[in-house]
């Protein structure tokens, strides 16, 4: 059964900005949804109707088969939501913040102290616990965000950008985590710009810009987009020039796509380089989700259409 479902949907603001444009998705409880796509893309638009905070133009929305358009307090209570951005809880400890948001999702006083202590020493956020909220540092806030997000227990939810400001030992209890709630039966909506991390915990991903989504699949299916390519990284040496037929990959540095045809003449490249010191390190494998995403959105295929 599907958790949550977006339905034709659209939101044209009074200006006249199309914002989302006949979006349709699901996401089924144990599977975890990405949403791909560009700032200005449309993700914070979708996630606020989803949210209830935002009434769309056109469309449907249903929670757990509410249709939370028509009841939108119904999503308010029974998504879990991490926003973007930092809050700020004041003089409120760290411990103090999410034992609070346990209760406010109403679970009775000692099942939210249970339920926060878990979150707590699974997040390795015990030392932080008297930290007053507005005294820590970004990492931990968001992690805070996080735990406040998770601890009522709520079986949808919708996380955007949970990776932001927290430390790389962090990330991987984080990634973790995503994956244990996963297997758990809860229907995640992540919204991400880290596709290399949150790769190994996405069943299906949707990349969007200006308001549609160009495409939607599993990992393994949007690989037919890059099929015939590989990816190299390597480290560069003095007087490293790339090879004719390497793509770079403009977001990361020292990543550069070649076709499967070329691998016997990169291979001789890579060997007579290193020899020469021109590169130091070097691994070739197959695309990674960043590479997907980079040729889906530069050869969109036609925006998605709901299903009749």
């Amino acid at each position: 059964m599907n958790a949550l479902t977006v339905r034709d949907l659209s939101k044209r603001y009074r200006g006249g900005t199309l914002a989302n444009d006949r979006i349709s998705l699901s996401v089924a409880l144990g599977e975890v949804y990405a949403l791909l796509g560009p700032n200005g893309a449309g993700k914070t638009t979708l996630v606020r109707q989803v949210l209830g905070l935002l009434k769309p133009t056109s469309g449907a929305i249903a929670v757990h088969g509410v249709d939370v358009v028509a009841n939108p307090g119904f999503a308010r209570r029974n998504v879990g939501f991490l926003p973007q951005g930092q809050f700020h809880m004041e003089m409120a400890r760290i411990g103090e913040v999410i034992h609070s948001m346990a209760r406010l999702r109403g679970l009775p006083t000692a099942e939210a102290k249970r339920r926060a202590e878990a979150v707590i020493a699974r997040l390795d956020l015990e030392e932080f616990r008297k930290t007053p909220h507005f005294t820590a540092s970004g990492g931990v806030k968001r992690l805070c965000g996080l735990a406040s997000a998770i601890v009522g227990g709520q079986k949808v939810l919708v996380l955007d950008e949970p990776t932001n400001d927290v430390d790389p030992v962090r990330r991987q209890l984080l990634w973790g985590l995503l994956a244990e709630l996963r297997a758990d039966g809860a229907a995640i909506l992540l919204v991400t710009h880290n596709l290399a991390e949150a790769e190994r915990v996405i069943d299906r991903f949707a990349i969007i810009d200006r308001g549609q989504i160009l495409r939607e699949g599993t990992p393994a299916s949007m690989r037919s987009l890059v099929t015939e390519m590989l990816r190299l990284e390597l480290t560069p040496g003095f007087g490293f020039m790339p090879h004719p037929c390497l793509m770079p990959d403009q977001p990361n540095p020292g990543a550069y796509l070649f076709e499967l045809a070329s691998l016997t003449t990169v291979s001789a490249w890579l060997e007579e380089a290193s020899t020469g010191g021109r590169v130091l390190d070097f691994r070739i494998g197959p695309p990674s989700l960043d590479d997907i995403y980079t040729a889906a959105v530069a050869t969109p295929a036609p925006p998605l259409k709901a299903a009749s």
